[in-house]
């Protein structure tokens, strides 16, 4: 294995992090659909939802590269309903700014420990993280000042940091 342990332990938990706002964004685009948010819910569930997956894999891949085998840890169930739009986009964001409170701590740890490629990969992560902070940032701001079903309908008119025409 080519990183120390704390470096292989963060880069599982960073893994189980992006598994765990998957759950966590499924459940809020369960909500918007259950309250008729069906446009919001559409974007936010294949643009945000299924990324996190995808984020996962690239943290796993880099570290089979490095000769660290990758776990699955546990991750919750999510069940809360939410009435407000403002409080699903500041669920969305509190989730974002962890994993990103989680990577900068890799990158700071894997400097000490000298894992190079550990720390490289792990602020390149943050520029992948960073557009997605800035929509959630957008949408919230968007849920404060539209009505919920303007901004239903307007979703995509609210939507310039990740680009779900792509």
């Amino acid at each position: 294995m080519r990183m120390s342990r704390e470096s292989y332990e963060s880069l599982n938990a960073l893994t189980a992090m992006c598994f765990d706002a998957n759950a966590v964004f499924d459940n809020l685009a369960y909500v918007l659909d259950y309250h008729y948010f069906s446009n919001i819910s559409k974007v936010v569930h294949l643009h945000v939802a299924h990324v996190m997956p995808q984020w996962a894999d690239l943290i796993t891949d880099k570290m089979i590269e490095l000769s660290a085998r990758p776990v699955r840890k546990p991750i919750g169930g999510y069940d809360k309903d939410y009435q407000d739009l403002g409080e699903i986009f500041t669920t969305m964001l509190d989730k974002l700014m962890e994993l990103r409170t989680e990577t900068r701590n890799l990158v700071e740890s894997a400097d000490i420990d000298g894992d190079d490629e550990v720390r490289i990969f792990a602020e390149e992560f943050l520029t992948i993280i960073s557009p997605y902070i800035k929509q959630a940032e957008e949408w919230g701001n968007a849920a404060k000042v539209l009505s919920a079903q303007d901004f239903n309908i307007h979703i995509l008119d609210y939507t310039h940091f990740i680009h779900p025409e792509d």
